[in-house]
């Protein structure tokens, strides 16, 4: 009996040193990752008000096309009562 508490004790031990070193090594490699693979800087070709309007533009588009979705989902689907 006092045999098998002993192995399952090592067992559990083994078990979370290893999920240890694992993570450990996980957030390592994140870090070097975060550090080596930055996200590059923005090309800066197009001027801001450009970008500026084209992003509105999409946006705007995106509002009106979620918009008629969800009107034409409610419309479809009456809610029930």
């Amino acid at each position: 009996m006092q045999q098998q508490l002993l192995d399952a004790l090592m067992i559990m031990t083994t078990g979370m040193l290893s999920v240890v070193v694992f993570l450990s090594l996980l957030l390592l490699v994140m870090g070097l990752l975060r550090r080596f693979a930055a996200e590059p800087p923005h090309d800066s070709a197009l001027p801001q008000a450009v970008a500026t309007a084209s992003t509105a533009s999409t946006d705007a588009q995106r509002i009106a096309a979620i918009t008629a979705a969800v009107h034409a989902y409610r419309r479809d689907h009456p809610p029930h009562q």
